[in-house]
């Protein structure tokens, strides 16, 4: 009986998975991922990004796993985890929970990706508070249809690996897991983690550009571990390596500037969300909101996919004008666009001039935002071994701490018509 399966891929050459991981992944929830776009319709931007979930899960867990052995391997790292060596019997159990984690971070994500999580309900009924985030979507999954998968296979059953351990790591707060999952959630979501490790090298791989490279090797190779004032061992990254910290950033804000935040894929993204709103009240959800992660609900969500909406989109493509922008590409044009260092600029002189337009024309206005890098509590720990001292990676370079108060486009899209 095969006890290893290999995939070939694109970015990491040969992933290897166990029989568990093997049986995870052929499931129906899992297969899922097949069909849910990595980058929504970016396809209609950049022709090549036709890559999906489904792949970019499995370089998540190739490229933690590889960051964990890593740091396995140092032997300061060990002493503080309280490891007696690289052989010891509690790694395997932890590097079990933390490639189970990465293989199911993105199980929960709705058709399209991001881009439809506008159409998430709120957790509470008068709709009031924050709407549910695949996050959550995540968690009830992995938690329904994977619990027997992770607890009761012949692999982890011996190891005492809970559901809870799981999703504690991806972020459940709810739960109480075995681990203290700190310093290893950081791992799957961090400033520098293995899900932005990977995105960006798989999605510049897939359009043919060349703005989310890095040097991986290096990446993996400085990472580490340090200990916290209170005790609590932490990610860092050591200061020899604070030049591939600065390219992993810059990196980022290169993706987000010239791909993520593209003009014309910012508007479709707005194109796909309201047809998405139109399938899903013909789909029988009167409210055009995405099924919420409870009971009956959850098993309407995993039903839908890029595949079940698209043929939504071609059924009423005379019946939804989003619908029929989206299959001839004929998205609202870009007709103004502020991207000015003074945050106040839009704001304070032209806000109520797009106001009366948008009155009197069909159009939309897009404020795309985000941070490429986080500071505060958020600031990547960079750690000298020679002094033992802890330093913020935005102390330490100038070019990330600019990157952060980079500006957020708003821009003004109007229809032809």
């Amino acid at each position: 009986m095969r006890t290893e399966f290999k995939f070939r891929d694109v970015i990491d050459g040969y992933i290897k998975l166990d029989e568990q991981e093997i049986e995870i992944v052929n499931s129906p929830e899992y297969q899922r991922l097949r069909r849910i776009r990595q980058l929504s319709l970016t396809e209609m931007v950049y022709p090549g990004a036709n890559h999906t979930r489904f792949e970019h899960s499995l370089g998540v867990l190739q490229l933690a796993t590889e960051i964990f052995d890593n740091i396995i391997k140092q032997e300061h790292s060990r002493e503080i985890l309280g490891f007696k060596n690289e052989y010891d019997s509690r790694i395997y159990r932890l590097r079990k929970i933390i490639r189970l984690a990465a293989l199911l971070h993105d199980i929960g994500h709705a058709p399209f990706s991001h881009t439809s999580e506008e159409l998430m309900p709120f957790l509470s009924k008068n709709k009031k508070g924050r709407k549910y985030k695949h996050e959550d979507y995540s968690f009830a999954i992995i938690k329904t249809y994977f619990k027997e998968y992770i607890e009761e296979h012949k692999i982890t059953k011996g190891l005492d690996i809970t559901v809870n351990d799981v999703t504690a790591l991806l972020g459940d707060k709810e739960e109480h897991p075995t681990i203290n999952p700190i310093i290893w959630r950081s791992l799957l979501s961090g400033q520098l983690d293995a899900d932005r490790g990977d995105y960006l090298l798989r999605d510049s791989y897939h359009l043919g550009v060349n703005y989310g490279l890095y040097d991986r090797d290096r990446f993996i190779n400085y990472l580490t571990i340090y200990r916290a004032e209170n005790n609590t061992p932490r990610l860092a990254i050591l200061y020899k390596g604070i030049n591939i910290a600065e390219s992993f950033i810059i990196a980022r804000y290169k993706m987000f500037s010239q791909v993520y935040f593209h003009h014309v894929r910012r508007i479709l993204d707005y194109h796909v969300e309201q047809a998405t709103k139109t399938a899903l009240k013909d789909l029988g959800f009167s409210d055009g909101l995405l099924p919420s992660p409870d009971g009956d609900n959850l098993k309407r969500y995993v039903e839908l996919d890029d595949w079940s909406i698209f043929g939504m989109f071609k059924n009423n493509k005379d019946k939804c004008k989003h619908t029929k922008i989206i299959l001839n590409r004929k998205p609202y044009k870009l007709k103004g666009t502020w991207d000015d260092w003074d945050k106040n600029a839009f704001k304070d002189k032209e806000e109520a001039k797009v106001e009366k337009i948008l009155q009197n024309q069909e159009g939309y206005l897009d404020k795309a935002d985000t941070r490429w890098y986080k500071l505060g509590e958020d600031d990547l720990d960079i750690y000298n071994p020679n002094d033992g001292k802890i330093y913020k990676l935005s102390e330490k370079s100038k070019i990330v701490k600019t990157l952060s108060d980079i500006p957020k486009p708003t821009r003004l899209f109007l229809s032809e018509d």
